[in-house]
């Protein structure tokens, strides 16, 4: 890509010609003094500061207003160049920024509207919310005014000025976040074009079936040629996010809390750790809020004021994703008398309605060079995306997508209202006002109550969703959702504890379609496993288990290949392998050599099997979800499917067959990239695990990068490479792209644990740290802990001045 070149030339240059002086303004200058008294403009009471040897900030004020106040300041000086990177993405202006290469990002993320959807959120946002965000606004702003010429390193390398926070792009940045998560659409279109180039039975065995799978059908009007011509979409988002250094899914967790039955306090323990993609600065920002009133703990989003995982007085809370689908691709008829129309209706009673495409005109300003023009057409259903990449084989149709992430609600309001609920019923009503992204809601609190609550805004579809539907059949139009109580939950189950680990949860008996692809149920079979067999748990069970690296799919995917593994003609050739899988205990520790075996035995298994059938691409956009191959590939070996077949040659392969050849294969390789002995192969000479800075990480790893760019990324602002433990089918989930195994890239984006028998005090770590700044002694340094599987404390009361050291920040108004 021409910016990354122009990007390393610009840096490269950069590093050579400045002067060590430049390098102290660059880096050094920016850090915060946390032992400091600092003038305000908008304080309107003095407001102090601590903060802990791992600068999470305690926040004493005396009114809500200073407290959101404080904490934009606050998430401004700890991470501003990402609450920037994020403003350029929520409103599409990477081009202006960063030069015309970028444009086609702009297109791509003007088309998908996010700021169009905030704007229209903010207008519908109640004023008390609006005023909350106006006063974390003035924050943000008041530290960029205050240190314009101090700003992070970013700032300076990229040539880039900070931009004025509003309202809006807290908005715009949730539903950036919400479309971050929302991945089922990959799936979507993978599965849309192989349906247009299978027959129904072979199509049919790579659907991954769960218990109760709602059914899947097809008729010939959906097998209609669209899908080919909207991967282009998903190759300019998956483009886009490693770009930004957003590899992974982006989605997973594991969360459950336990009543006083299961505990040996008598009270409840909950616990939760978000898979998200890995990258430094990380994505949860720590703190702890106390006013007159009211007192709360736990993980931010800067960006955001409230706190979105934690605890207060009463209650405390995590959250999964649901998994769910709440996006449909669209095949538009465009009238051929008038393109500026498109057909509405041509199936009601034989009469053919036509509307008018609404349009936005996005003028993209782009750095050294002209502005460019595009215009946006959406449909009733949802923006053109077809118009990103024009398709002439599409002829007089295009293709409009529909999310529910482009409809209003209120999800910062009900994150507010989770802050200040005291009692379930509040809390769950706060749930019942967050609908994008589609979430789980672990919860526990102080009067032995548990429960999962769901928050989503789905549509009540009578069809499979698979398919592309013809967006002039109204009988597809979404026409209402599924009523808040109608979602799956639980509420003090007789088990003792709730748990949700991305799996289905409601039965064939459920009346509502809600996903066609859910996680692999190896993580929450283990969870499960774990809490039924124990009555007496305490804070260490809970570490233990966050921190477990068995694998239930690997040990049914073992005990089905062993067998074949001892038989056959050539038994003697994987003598290695079943030497170590007999052994295997189905833990990922770093000294497995079982555990590398498996992994790329699965792997290669999983292309020897289906790449014949699907081709190289489509292999590939569906090995992006991991979960998809896994979850087709074990119904496979259980049925022994026809897909063993290689159609490449002339004899009918079978399922033993192609077991040991891909074994075989799998010693070969690692032979051949790792040593001659099995002990070179353990998991720690596999995985391994780096953290990388949006934006510089991906240029420093471009061939052509100058090599002293490659010294500063590499030994400033990245951190690692480390040994990892854990796969991504174990509770401690270390997941890597099977297009680069083994390089991690996805895993907890921090681990919380809260035990209602210690109110003062929980638990937390994170995989990075809490600063931005790359020279600042808080940044990356919670990783080794992480890794190791240890934890700090996050204070809620004045238990923090008892225990541990602090520095103080007085804030007064100026």
């Amino acid at each position: 890509m021409k910016f990354i070149l122009k990007l390393l030339i610009f840096i490269g240059i950069l590093f050579i010609g400045v002067a060590i002086l430049s390098v102290y303004w660059t880096f050094y200058l920016p850090l915060p003094e946390y032992n400091s008294n600092v003038q305000l403009d908008g304080l309107q009471q003095q407001t102090e500061v601590h903060w802990d040897p791992y600068a999470v900030p305690y926040i004493y004020a005396e009114n809500e207003d200073d407290l959101y106040y404080t904490i934009g300041y606050i998430h401004a000086q700890e991470r501003l160049w990402q609450m920037t990177l994020s403003q350029i993405a929520a409103e599409g202006r990477f081009a202006e920024f960063l030069g015309e290469d970028l444009v086609e990002y702009d297109i791509y993320q003007r088309t998908l509207g996010f700021w169009e959807t905030a704007k229209r959120i903010e207008a519908e946002a109640p004023d008390s919310l609006i005023h909350i965000m106006e006063q974390y606004s003035a924050g943000v702003n008041e530290f960029i005014r205050q240190n314009e010429s101090n700003l992070s390193a970013e700032f300076t390398l990229l040539d880039v000025k900070p931009i004025e926070w509003t309202p809006t792009h807290s908005f715009a940045l949730l539903r950036l976040m919400a479309w971050d998560q929302n991945i089922h659409w990959w799936s979507e279109l993978t599965y849309a074009y192989l349906a247009e180039q299978m027959d129904f039975y072979n199509f049919q065995q790579l659907v991954p079936v769960y218990d109760n799978q709602y059914p899947t059908t097809l008729s010939e009007s959906e097998s209609s040629g669209f899908a080919s011509a909207a991967i282009p979409f998903l190759e300019t988002e998956l483009e886009f996010r490693r770009f930004l250094q957003k590899k992974g899914t982006q989605f997973g967790s594991n969360a459950w809390a336990v009543n006083g039955s299961k505990t040996d306090s008598g009270l409840p323990i909950l616990a939760g750790d978000p898979h998200m993609g890995l990258n430094i600065p990380g994505f949860w920002y720590e703190a702890s809020y106390h006013t007159p009133n009211h007192q709360i703990s736990g993980a931010t989003i800067p960006g955001f004021p409230f706190v979105v995982l934690g605890q207060n007085e009463h209650l405390a809370w995590s959250m999964t994703n649901i998994m769910s689908d709440d996006t449909d691709f669209f095949s538009e008829q465009v009238n051929r008398e008038n393109p500026n129309e498109y057909i509405v209706d041509s199936v009601t009673d034989s009469i053919t309605t036509y509307q008018e495409f609404q349009t936005r005109k996005e003028i993209i300003e782009v750095k050294g060079s002209d502005d460019e023009f595009h215009i946006v057409r959406s449909t009733k259903h949802g923006p053109v995306i077809s118009d990103i990449h024009p398709d002439s084989s599409l002829g007089d149709k295009v293709i409009s997508l529909e999310w529910m992430g482009h409809e209003v609600s209120q999800e910062l309001w009900a994150v507010y209202k989770m802050n200040h609920a005291e009692t379930m019923g509040q809390f769950q009503d706060a749930v019942a006002l967050f609908h994008s992204p589609g979430m789980n809601f672990i919860y526990a609190d102080r009067e032995n109550n548990i429960a999962i609550f769901t928050g989503a805004n789905l549509p009540i579809r009578d069809y499979n969703p698979l398919m592309f539907r013809d967006g002039w059949d109204p009988s597809y139009d979404w026409q209402d959702t599924i009523p808040f109580d109608q979602l799956p939950h639980k509420i003090n189950p007789e088990e003792g504890f709730v748990a949700h680990a991305n799996n289905k949860m409601h039965t064939d008996s459920y009346p509502y379609y809600i996903s066609t692809f859910w996680e692999p149920p190896s993580r929450i079979m283990r969870i499960n496993q774990l809490l039924e067999t124990n009555n007496s748990l305490n804070v260490e069970n809970f570490e233990t288990i966050q921190n477990d690296v068995y694998s239930e799919h690997a040990r049914e995917t073992t005990e089905m290949i062993l067998p074949i593994l001892r038989s056959g003609e050539n038994a003697d050739q994987v003598q290695t392998a079943l030497s170590y899988l007999e052994n295997w205990n189905f833990e990922y520790t770093s000294t497995s050599t079982a555990a590398s075996i498996f992994d790329l035995f699965f792997i290669n298994l999983s292309r020897n099997i289906l790449v014949d059938d699907i081709g190289e691409t489509v292999f590939d956009n569906l090995a992006r979800l991991e979960h998809l191959p896994v979850t087709i590939i074990s119904e496979m070996l259980k049925n022994n499917s026809t897909y063993f077949d290689d159609k490449n040659t002339s004899q009918t392969e079978t399922r033993d067959q192609i077991v040991r050849e891909s074994m075989v294969q799998t010693l070969q390789q690692l032979n051949s990239e790792f040593g001659s002995e099995p002990f070179e192969w353990r998991w720690e000479n596999v995985l391994d695990f780096t953290l990388r800075p949006p934006l510089l990480g991906e240029a420093s790893q471009n061939p052509d990068s100058p090599g002293v760019l490659k010294v500063i990324v590499n030994n400033l602002f990245s951190k690692g490479p480390y040994t990892v433990s854990g796969n991504s089918m174990s509770i401690n989930k270390a997941q890597y792209s099977w297009d680069f195994p083994f390089e991690m890239h996805l895993g907890p984006s921090i681990r919380r644990i809260v035990d209602f028998s210690t109110p003062g005090k929980s638990q937390s770590i994170l995989p990075t740290g809490q600063s931005g700044n790359p020279l600042s002694t808080n940044y990356g340094d919670q990783t080794n802990l992480w890794l190791e599987g240890r934890y700090r404390f996050i204070y809620q009361d004045s238990t923090f001045f008892r225990e541990t050291s602090y520095q103080t920040m007085t804030l007064s108004p100026n």
